[in-house]
């Protein structure tokens, strides 16, 4: 399987349990338009530091705002697994990445990318809630991204 146009990858590890990786992937030739975008879209909203608690209100203009960005995929995964260590859960999670989209590549210098960045944050902590709290689509941030899995080792 390919993803036709190269994809870039941002990754945002959570390491702490239930442990998670969240990826975002952008054609490699709209990175430069995503940040712009995401940058756009997140600059002067104060981002919640939960989405289940925030108000609907703050979840749709979030939603809002962040459409415009060309988020192609998005991919999440947590290893819940008793008794694996953080550094299992990374290196499992990794690797089922790399099955995932064998075409993909990492960004260098992520962290010259503040918008996707923040956007990559803000979409792995909405990726933590509940699985049974639904939310409508103006209030569902992975609504925004062409498609996406979210789902477990």
């Amino acid at each position: 399987m390919t993803d036709g146009p190269r994809t870039v990858c941002l990754l945002h590890w959570h390491g702490e349990p239930p442990y998670g990786l969240t990826v975002l992937g952008v054609p490699a030739d709209r990175l430069h338009e995503a940040e712009e975008a995401a940058g756009t879209a997140l600059a002067g909203l104060h981002l919640p530091a939960s989405w289940q608690d925030a108000e609907p209100a703050l979840r749709r203009s979030v939603v809002a705002a962040c459409r415009p960005v060309p988020a192609g995929r998005l991919w999440h995964v947590t290893d819940d697994r008793p008794g694996t260590d953080a550094g299992r859960a990374r290196r499992d999670c990794l690797r089922a990445l790399a099955d995932e989209w064998p075409g993909a590549g990492p960004v260098a210098d992520q962290d010259r990318l503040p918008g996707l960045e923040a956007l990559l944050r803000l979409t792995a902590l909405v990726c933590r809630m509940p699985p049974e709290v639904w939310l409508d689509a103006e209030e569902d941030l992975l609504d925004i991204y062409d498609t996406y899995t979210v789902g477990g080792l």
